[in-house]
C-alpha cells in the first residue's frame, strides 16, 4: 500500500504534467490563430492595394494594429513553447540521476544505466534544498524554498541554478517567483 506522502507526490507531480501539457496546447492554439490572422489581415490588405481600391486612411491603421497584435501575441507564444521546452526535453543524455540524501539513507546498489551521484558533487545548501523538495512533494515555489530553508535568496538562487545545470532538478517561471520541480530520484 502506497504512503500517503508518496500518493501526494504522485498526484502532484501528475498535476504538474497536466499544467505543462495544458500550457503548450494553449500556446500552439496561440501560435496557430496568430498566424491566420496574420495571413488574413495581409491577404486582405493585399487584395485592396493591388485592386486598386481607396480605403479610409481608418481602415489601413485597423488592420496595422491587428496586424501588429498579432505579432505580439505569436512572439509571446513561441517564447512561452521555448520556456516549456527544457521540462520536456532530456537534461541528462539518457542518464537517470541518482541523488543521495543528506541524511542517513543509503543507495545499495548501482542498477545498469544509472549513474550514481554521491555528496560530493553537491554543496550543503544544495542538498538541503533537495531534501527540501523531497518532503514538500518535489515541488515547490523557489520563494517559499528561501523562505523554508534559512539561506539567503542568493545562495539560493545560485544553489537552485546549480541544480539546473547538473540536471537535478527544472525550473519553471511562475508569476515573479520560480516553481522548482525535482524530477524522479532514486533513495533506497
Amino acid at each position: 500500500m502506497k504512503s500517503k506522502e508518496h500518493t501526494n507526490g504522485e498526484n502532484s507531480k501528475k498535476a504538474n504534467e497536466n499544467s505543462i501539457v495544458k500550457s503548450v496546447v494553449f500556446y500552439v492554439i496561440s501560435i496557430f490563430l496568430s498566424v491566420i490572422i496574420i495571413m488574413i489581415s495581409i491577404t486582405i490588405m493585399t487584395t485592396v492595394v493591388l485592386l486598386g481600391y481607396r480605403l479610409n486612411l481608418y481602415y489601413y491603421y485597423l488592420i496595422f494594429i491587428v496586424v501588429s497584435i498579432n505579432i505580439g501575441i505569436l512572439g509571446v507564444s513561441l517564447r512561452g513553447i521555448i520556456h516549456t521546452y527544457p521540462l520536456f526535453a532530456d537534461h541528462n543524455n539518457g542518464k537517470i540521476i541518482m541523488v543521495p540524501s543528506p541524511g542517513p539513507k543509503k543507495i545499495d546498489d548501482n542498477p545498469p544505466g544509472k549513474e550514481i551521484l554521491t555528496t560530493e558533487f553537491f554543496s550543503q545548501t544544495e542538498l538541503g534544498i533537495i531534501d527540501l523538495l523531497m518532503k514538500h512533494g518535489n515541488v515547490m515555489l523557489q520563494s517559499t524554498i528561501v523562505s523554508s530553508s534559512g539561506i539567503s535568496k542568493a545562495s539560493a538562487s545560485r544553489a537552485i541554478t546549480s541544480l539546473e545545470n547538473k540536471g537535478v532538478i527544472l525550473k519553471q517561471r511562475k508569476g515573479v517567483t520560480n516553481e522548482i520541480i525535482l524530477p524522479e530520484t532514486y533513495f533506497k
